[in-house]
C-alpha cells in the first residue's frame, strides 16, 4: 500500500492500541464526533487554508488498535510530536506514527511512555536505542538497524511510502490496506500548542 498516492506528499498516519475516541482525546482532539465525509473534509480544509486547528480523523482497524490520519502539517504533525506519541504508549503500549512532508518520510516508535526511535523511510536508516522487539521485526524485513548500511530484503524492494507501511505493521502487527481508510470516521479539531 502506498500511502503517498492515496493522500499526496502531506499525511500523518498513527497507530496506537487504544479505541479510537480515546486516542484521538489522548491527540488532543475535544468533541470527539462522527465525521461521515471525513477525508473530503480534510481535504477541503487544506484548499481553504487558514482554518484553526488540526482536522484528525479516527477509527478502529484491527482488535485492540487505532488509526488516526492527519492531512494538515502546517503546524506540525500532531502524531509525530514526541509527547503525543509517549502519551499514546503509556502503560506498556507501543504506539507508532509515520509522516511525509516534502523530502522527509518518516515513523517514529514509541514505547512505555516514550519515543525510542525512528527510521527515515527514504533511506531505511534507523535511529535511536531501545526499539526492542519492534527493531527485530524491522531487522527481519531488511531495515539497517545495528550499523548495516543498506536495506535489504522486503524493504529493499518498496517505495519509501510502502516502507513506511512496512515498519508500521511490523512494529505494530497492523496490515494497513487501501479499504480501511475509506468511510465513515470519527474526528475532531486538535489545537497543537494549546
Amino acid at each position: 500500500m502506498d500511502l503517498t498516492e492515496l493522500f499526496g506528499e502531506g499525511w500523518c498516519v498513527t497507530l496506537a492500541p487504544a479505541a479510537a475516541m480515546e486516542v484521538l482525546e489522548r491527540m488532543g482532539v475535544t468533541g470527539v464526533a462522527e465525521v461521515p465525509d471525513g477525508l473530503e473534509r480534510a481535504s477541503e480544509r487544506l484548499v481553504r487554508g487558514g482554518d484553526a486547528g488540526v482536522l484528525l480523523l479516527g477509527r478502529e482497524v484491527a482488535v485492540g488498535w487505532s488509526v488516526v490520519v492527519e492531512l494538515e502539517g502546517t503546524t506540525g504533525w500532531v502524531g509525530v510530536d514526541s509527547s503525543v506519541l509517549s502519551a499514546l504508549s503509556d502503560g506498556g503500549r507501543v504506539a507508532v506514527s509515520a509522516y511525509e512532508d516534502p523530502n522527509q518520510l518518516e515513523v517514529h516508535v514509541a514505547r512505555d511512555g516514550a519515543v525510542v526511535g525512528w527510521l527515515d523511510a527514504v533511506t531505511g536508516r534507523c535511529f535511536g536505542e531501545g526499539f526492542g522487539s519492534a527493531g527485530k521485526a524491522l531487522t527481519a524485513v531488511g531495515f539497517p538497524l545495528a550499523g548495516a548500511e543498506e536495506l535489504s530484503g522486503d524493504a529493499a524492494s518498496l517505495g519509501p511510502s510502502e516502507r513506511a507501511v512496512l515498519a508500521l505493521r511490523m512494529v505494530t502487527g497492523v496490515q494497513l490496506t487501501e479499504d480501511l481508510f475509506e468511510g465513515p470516521w470519527i474526528g475532531g479539531i486538535s489545537m497543537p500548542g494549546e
